[in-house]
Order: C-alpha cells, then structure tokens, then sequence
C-alpha cells in the first residue's frame, strides 16, 4: 500500500479508536492533545515502512534504512505483530500516551497492508509466512483505492 492510502487506512482507524473511547456518544471535543495524536498516529502510519529505503521515512534515515532492509527485507520484522508488541510494551512500561499513539499508527499501516495481495508475515521472526485478508487489493495499483475506500466505509458505518 502506497503512503496516501496507509494515511487514509490510518486516519479512519483513529476516527473508530476516538469514538470507541469516548463511549460511542460521539463526543469529540477538538483538543490540543487530540490534533497532536492524530498527527503522531500518522508518523507511526509511516514508521513500517522505514524497511524501504525509497519510502518517505526511509528516504531521511537511509543510514537506518538499508541495514534494516539487508538482514530482514522489505515487511520483515518491522510488519509483525512483534514489532507492535515491542512499541506497545515500551508505551506500558514508559506510561507514555505518545508511544501508544505511535503503536496505534504502527498496527494501522500493518492493517493496510494485510489488505493487499502481498500481506505481512504476522508472527515474523517465528514464521515467515504472509497472512492476507480474504479480498486484497494490488499496491499501487486499481484496486488498492476500492480496499482503502471499503475501510473508510467500514470506519463510517460503525461510528454513525
């Protein structure tokens, strides 16, 4: 999935975490707090792919960038379900709001990419196998907007 669309897939995965925690009332007051959560949220939308060295984060820490891909690959270690663990951890341990937020954006690209005909090795370094949703779409191609528009749909439904 290209980085418009895991901002899209991002965003309306905040707009569901939002209204889940304020009880389904819709009672969204537009805070400081809450415009810089979604923007950290968007930055861990982004962080998976710092395994790419041609993606807009891998681009400014190429340094980072080209080891990372060279011992695991491009949606290796850093699309599993490990790698949220750990940046969930981290939060719970740290008590940090901030880091949850980055995991929340971090699990969020690895739902995009589920979505595509590639899928994420979940439970990668233990298997390499790729899991996918049952309907994927090609990234970057046709299809990748109509899977990205099924998740906003969904989103919207479930929040209205």
């Amino acid at each position: 999935m290209m980085l418009p669309s895991h901002l899209v897939v991002a965003a309306a995965g905040f707009a569901v975490y939002v209204h889940t925690v304020t009880d389904g009332k819709f009672q969204w007051h537009l805070s400081l707090e809450l415009v810089a959560g979604f923007f950290v949220v968007m930055l861990g939308a982004m962080l998976p792919d710092i395994d790419h060295p041609d993606s807009t984060v891998g681009k400014r820490v190429k340094w980072l960038s080209y080891p990372i891909r060279m011992v695991f690959g491009h949606r290796g270690i850093t699309h599993s379900l490990f790698a949220v663990a750990a940046m969930c951890w981290c939060a719970y341990a740290a008590g940090n709001i901030w880091l949850s937020w980055l995991a929340l954006g971090y699990l969020l690209h690895l739902v995009g990419d589920y979505l595509t005909d590639s899928g994420i090795p979940l439970l990668y370094p233990l298997s390499r196998k790729r899991y996918r949703f049952l309907i994927t779409g090609t990234t970057n191609g046709l299809t990748e907007p109509i899977m990205v528009a099924l998740v906003v749909f969904g989103a919207a439904a479930y929040i209205f």
